[in-house]
């Protein structure tokens, strides 16, 4: 964690695109993982999923398209 805010302090930030797939419910307990995201990868697709634990398998054509999605950025 020391390493994480030090690269953060010091204005390092991921170059390539970054999806990040949050669960539905975690966004309704609070937890903002675009903002966690966002301050490291500028170029970030956040979206929510009512899928559970295993998103793949219970959502496996709304993975793949963020997937797609990701590789045609």
């Amino acid at each position: 964690m020391t390493h994480d805010q030090a690269d953060l302090d010091a204005g390092s930030q991921l170059a390539m695109p970054v999806s990040v797939v949050q669960q539905d419910w975690g966004a309704r307990l609070g937890f903002d993982a675009a903002a966690l995201w966002r301050a490291w990868a500028p170029d970030l697709d956040h979206r929510l999923t009512h899928a559970g634990h295993f998103m793949a398998e219970e959502a496996p054509d709304e993975i793949t398209q963020v997937i797609r999605d990701l590789l045609t950025r």
